[in-house]
């Protein structure tokens, strides 16, 4: 399967939701589209080439499931920041940082 081919109803069942509400699978579509900024945030790669990784595919399901499951920002009661949303925040800020590296020159 591509990542251009998962629709939410297909993350619905990866995350074990039997008869998901409208809601929830609005909110797995938006989670879709964050796990592919966040890989390809990562990858380097545009988000019609990872259509060529078959392998990327699982990865964007385990994402998107590691979000649906931990969808508060902390986790455990205890002041730590949800990992997942950790790594998009620390990808924007490092290619935030590029950007102005590569505009001052």
């Amino acid at each position: 399967m591509k990542v251009s081919e998962v629709d939410a109803k297909t993350l619905a069942e990866y995350v074990r939701l039997d008869d998901p509400e409208e809601i929830e699978l609005k909110e797995l579509d938006r989670m879709k589209g964050s796990a592919v900024a966040m890989i390809t945030a990562y990858t380097g790669l545009k988000a019609k080439e990872l259509d060529e990784y078959e392998d990327i595919t699982q990865a964007l399901f385990v994402i998107v499931a590691d979000m649906f499951d931990n969808r508060n920002l902390q986790t455990d009661n205890k002041a730590v920041i949800n990992p997942a949303v950790k790594i998009i925040l620390n990808l924007q800020i490092k290619q935030q940082k590029l950007l102005q590296v590569i505009l001052q020159k």
